[in-house]
């Protein structure tokens, strides 16, 4: 019986994460392109260069902060 609830628990996280890292995904996604929609001072006020914005707008959807990943 442990043996099975065990299963079950391994089965049961491996799905919490795929969830938690579709719903980070979608997450980076929206951030990303709000990023792209920020007018030039507001660029300037968080401190981005054009060339960093478009940086990060390139990246792939699974390149997320190190610790989105843990």
């Amino acid at each position: 019986m442990f043996a099975l609830s065990r299963a079950f628990s391994t089965h049961h996280a491996r799905r919490a994460s795929l969830l938690t890292r579709m719903v980070d995904a979608e997450a980076m996604s929206r951030q990303r392109r709000a990023l792209s929609q920020l007018d030039p001072h507001l660029r300037r006020d968080i401190g981005l260069s054009d060339g960093e914005i478009e940086t990060e707008l390139r990246r792939t959807l699974w390149d997320v902060p190190a610790n989105w990943r843990r």
